[in-house]
């Protein structure tokens, strides 16, 4: 996936202007959304293997929340479309639902360093 694909730019282009230009907010918010998103998936699998649809749909939402708040818009939409199963009372998500959580993560904690390595060599 190219970085469009993974990211709103406009999301995260509002973050910098928010911090009037630097890459600072967006740095810190990344290592929040590094930090807390593991756990996140981990809590989404949890309630899955325990067949919890509510606790399922609870976990979705909180890790589509961490990453529609840094613009990491394919996990979002994967959060969210977990969010909307479990409110449905389902957590029948496949059984690679594993790898595509850790696969989006991966890939777009990559796409956002990667916007802010860019962003900053451009103010240098």
């Amino acid at each position: 996936m190219t970085a469009s694909d993974l990211l709103d730019l406009t999301t995260l282009q509002n973050l910098v202007e928010l911090d009037d230009g630097s890459h600072g907010l967006v740095q810190e918010m990344i290592g929040i959304f590094r930090e807390d998103t593991q756990g996140r998936i981990e809590d989404i699998l949890a309630a899955a293997a325990g067949r919890d649809a509510e606790a399922f749909s609870r976990a979705s939402h909180a890790l589509k929340g961490g990453a529609g708040a840094l613009g990491a818009k394919s996990l979002r939409t994967l959060a969210a479309e977990l969010e909307a199963l479990g409110r449905d009372g389902s957590v029948e998500a496949g059984p690679d639902l594993r790898s595509r959580l850790e696969s989006l993560f991966r890939e777009s904690l990559a796409a956002l360093e990667a916007y802010v390595a860019e962003g900053q060599s451009r103010r240098s």
